[in-house]
């Protein structure tokens, strides 16, 4: 038999098939054995309960009576009897109708261990109706024999059964090596010899041929054969693609075009490769082999570009794109290529791209060269500071620099092709037909043309060149300057000499008033002396004259002639510190530093504002609160005294008119606050107010030159801005404001406690 299966250390399978037998066999062996002792334990057992049932219905009355005729030896007999009886071990009769508990009779012998079934009897006798206790019967029975049976009859069935486990596994072997398994071999040695070169060889099996009808084993050798006469179609057509390909391959490495295909693994490895990569000074077996990688030939700058670019397009679900990327060749140059890339997707995402690739070296530079150019005369027309524009012959915008996007703020997005008349209305109008027609090819000048800009009257110059390029159908260049601070300086020039004319005026005018001033306040300085009562003189005077000098001056206090006098006093003396500060101010500044106290500088620029003509007309100081809040022994600071002194009049000036422009409810006043303090090496000056306030976009403007929020003809917009130049320039300061729109201005000003080197 054994010869018969020829069993094979190879045969995996039928050792396999039966070791799964004899496995299944033993398990449901020992599940049969199982259940058929645990029946027969049961019936055992269920044997001895019947016993202990008997001894009750049929022993029971046989020993009451012989116990009470106390025959004991016929209770013995009785006794042994039920001894007899599956699994009886021991039997006692104990005599309990005296108050005793003696054992009367006893027979076997008791089990010392093991599993017993235990029942005690009482021993009940009936005597005229009445009940009478004799004792109790204890039966004791013992499992041992029913375990010994059990053990001896799994013994029997496990031997029996395993013999024929054994013989039936060898059986059932023996069936599937000649039914299947020598089948499986025969496939598994024809598939081991099969050649695509040699296909002629058809597959038989060894078999009788028993049946007509045809089994799966005749369906697989079908399947077989019909698989290899499917190989050599293919194959013949394979042959024939594959000449076609080689011819393509011909077509292609006679081209510039590079055919690829690489996996989407670390670094892209190449799997296909055309010959004509020779063009760029490589060989196909150093990508096939895998000792040169996609990635390893692109250009180290452009590898995280071109990596994020195509994992972009994995991501989104694009197929198909284009890109450029510059490769560095064998020798060592900087090539660019043009790749049309196709990916390859399965069920778990991208798995490879395949495409062409194109040098467009060439196309490159020639770009490259006409963007620089295109970006050299770009780059030139945006440095010019003028406003350059071009329009065509329909006046469309279609040229639009830097300096026009800065003063206009639109960029050419939004300007490009739209009417000129859109953006610069004041210009078209102004210039009419001359823009259409490129002023019919001669070159226009117009200058100081009043342009708006957010409510600003602006200045500008312009020029308009006509365009030479014939199929333009006309149109224009435009060169825009703005004038507007040259023609405000030529009329601050203007109004300089006239206010140097009017201040060299004023200050012989108060030199003027200095002597007449100075001659009243001593001719009333006199009279007030002469008329005093205190004077000696004046009192010998009047007893010569008769007159009652004491009576006399209070003739002069009750009639108010004192008062008067005292008023003229006063006056003049106000009128005198006004004309010496507007002499003071009104000479030319030295530039010549000293140390000077900020206290003192800021009440005499407080004095000036206070005395001021057109403050006291339209902005009274008098109105004003002024609270002092003066650090006490504030270090002296050097600067050049008048021109401290015009920053803050300008300012405390700036905060009266601001004021002055704000309705304050009844529970609120006007209010000026000046502030001193020391802050390390310099002096922080402040000069706060509650008026109206200034917006963002006035703040950040407030130091421009010609930025003004006054009427025209009230500022000129040059204050803040020379105040400003006269803190950082010449006294090496700093100075800021901040405010908020309805909530005041506070002006703050640094200067430094020692003079810089």
């Amino acid at each position: 038999m054994f010869e018969f299966l020829k069993f094979k250390r190879d045969q995996v399978l039928s050792y396999r098939l039966l070791l799964y037998i004899i496995l299944f066999s033993t398990i449901f062996t020992i599940f049969g054995t199982s259940l058929q002792v645990w029946i027969d334990y049961k019936n055992d057992v269920g044997g001895i309960r019947d016993g202990m049932r008997q001894i009750g219905g049929s022993y029971f009355d046989t020993i009451t009576a012989s116990l009470w005729d106390i025959n004991l030896e016929h209770v013995r007999i009785q006794l042994e009897g039920i001894l007899k009886l599956p699994g009886m071990r021991y039997i006692e009769v104990r005599e309990t109708s005296f108050g005793s508990s003696d054992v009367a009779v006893k027979v076997g012998k008791k089990p010392e261990s093991g599993d017993t079934i235990k029942r005690v009897f009482d021993l009940n006798y009936n005597v005229d109706g009445r009940s009478v206790r004799l004792g109790k019967m204890l039966v004791v029975a013992s499992l041992d024999e029913v375990y010994s049976r059990i053990k001896k009859r799994v013994l029997v069935i496990l031997m029996t059964q395993g013999v024929k486990i054994f013989i039936l596994s060898l059986f059932i072997i023996a069936i599937l090596h000649y039914m299947i398994t020598r089948h499986l071999q025969e496939l598994a040695e024809y598939a081991r010899e099969i050649d695509l070169n040699h296909l002629d060889r058809e597959f038989v099996l060894r078999r009788s041929r028993k049946y007509k009808k045809p089994d799966e084993f005749d369906m697989v050798v079908k399947a077989f054969n019909d698989m290899r006469r499917n190989l050599i179609r293919d194959i013949v057509q394979r042959k024939k693609i594959e000449e076609a390909l080689r011819e393509s391959n011909k077509i292609v490495e006679n081209s510039p075009v590079v055919l690829f295909k690489a996996d989407y693994h670390e670094g892209w490895p190449v799997k296909l490769l055309s010959e004509n990569i020779s063009q760029f000074g490589y060989l196909v077996a150093d990508f096939i082999s895998g000792k040169i990688k996609f990635l390893d030939i692109v250009y180290e700058e452009d590898r995280k570009k071109v990596k994020n670019e195509v994992d972009f397009y994995c991501r989104c679900g694009i197929d198909h794109f284009r890109q450029e990327l510059r490769i560095v060749t064998a020798d060592g140059n900087v090539s660019w290529i043009e790749n049309s890339v196709v990916l390859n997707r399965d069920d778990s995402g991208v798995t490879g791209f395949m495409g062409i690739m194109m040098d467009v070296t060439e196309r490159k530079k020639a770009g490259s060269e006409l963007s620089n150019l295109r970006n050299l005369l770009q780059s030139i027309i945006d440095s010019m500071p003028s406003v350059l524009v071009g329009v065509n012959g329909e006046g469309r915008i279609i040229q639009w620099n830097k300096s026009a996007r800065e003063q206009t703020g639109l960029s050419w997005n939004e300007v490009k092709f739209r009417p000129l008349q859109e953006f610069l209305p004041d210009l078209y109008t102004e210039l009419g037909d001359l823009v259409l027609s490129g002023s019919n090819g001669d070159i226009t000048e117009k200058f100081k043309i009043p342009v708006s800009q957010d409510g600003v009257i602006h200045y500008k110059d312009v020029i308009v060149y006509p365009l030479l390029d014939d199929n333009s159908g006309g149109g224009s260049v435009i060169l825009i300057d703005d004038v507007t601070v040259k023609s405000k300086l030529e009329e601050m020039m203007v109004q300089t000499e006239k206010m140097m004319s009017v201040g060299g005026l004023a200050a012989g005018m108060a030199h003027e008033i200095n002597n007449p001033l100075g001659a009243i306040l001593s001719g009333v300085q006199g009279t007030e002396r002469r008329l005093s009562p205190s004077l000696k003189k004046n009192r010998e005077v009047a007893e010569e004259l008769g007159v009652d000098l004491k009576k006399f001056h209070e003739y002069l206090e009750v009639r108010g002639i004192l008062g008067y006098l005292r008023g003229i006093r006063d006056a003049g003396q106000r009128a005198a510190k006004i004309v010496r500060n507007m002499l003071e101010f009104s000479r030319k500044s030295e530039s010549v530093r000293a140390r000077h106290e900020v206290s003192a500088i800021m009440e005499k620029s407080l004095d000036l504002a206070a005395n001021d003509y057109d403050l006291k007309k339209k902005h009274d100081f008098k109105t004003i609160d002024i609270v002092r809040d003066y650090e006490q022994n504030l270090p002296g600071i050097y600067i050049t005294e008048t021109e401290v002194e015009q920053v803050l009049l300008n300012i405390m000036k700036n905060a009266a008119q601001a004021l002055s422009e704000k309705e304050f409810p009844n529970d609120e006043t006007p209010c000026i606050w000046l502030r001193t303090r020391r802050e390390g090496d310099f002096v922080r000056i402040e000069i706060e107010d509650n008026g109206p306030g200034m917006d963002e976009k006035t703040r950040k403007r407030v130091f421009e030159p010609f930025y003004t929020t006054k009427p025209v003809g009230v500022g000129t917009g040059l204050g803040l801005s020379v105040s400003y130049f006269i803190i950082t320039r010449n006294h090496d300061g700093q100075f800021r404001v901040e405010s908020e729109k309805g909530r005041g201005t506070r002006f703050i000003i640094r200067l430094p406690v020692s003079p810089s080197a």
